[in-house]
């Protein structure tokens, strides 16, 4: 029997006002433009994200990511270091993005382990960019999310 709460095709989320009150306490009150190669993003965080990342020693980095592989899928990845190309928020908080392709298209890896094979660099793919970044700090983990 296969479980769907908190999966892609859960909609309890969609029906619960918790998401929205939450929301609503918790804005995002943060933010920044920034320029991720020639293109302008708005970084925005909570004010729970701003604490958690002045507690920070290092920057942390959120990856902007659009996977694609059976269906494509926008993911925030958030990591102490990266050998990406980053861009500077501020002395707290980096961030790059990239397009990615899976491995290959088994729908028990990819819900699994989103397997990377390799970043885009095709003229469709660099034209795709983040307009905005929304960041908090949930439950003890860092969230995101991205509007194209």
């Amino acid at each position: 029997m296969m479980n769907i709460h908190g999966s892609y095709f859960s909609f309890t989320a969609a029906y619960s006002p918790f998401p929205l009150l939450d929301r609503w306490l918790n804005p995002y009150k943060n933010a920044k433009v920034v320029r991720i190669g020639k293109f302008p993003v708005t970084i925005e965080w909570t004010q729970r994200a701003a604490q958690q990342l002045a507690r920070q020693t290092t920057p942390l980095i959120a990856e902007i990511q659009i996977y694609f592989s059976c269906v494509v899928k926008k993911r925030v990845l958030f990591h102490d270091t990266s050998k990406l190309e980053t861009t500077t928020v501020d002395d707290k908080l980096a961030v790059c993005f990239r397009a990615v392709e899976s491995n290959s298209c088994d729908p028990v890896e990819f819900a699994s382990n989103f397997p990377v094979k390799n970043s885009f660099t095709s003229t469709a793919a660099l034209k795709m960019h983040p307009k905005t970044l929304s960041i908090d700090f949930k439950h003890n983990e860092w969230v995101g999310e991205f509007a194209i």
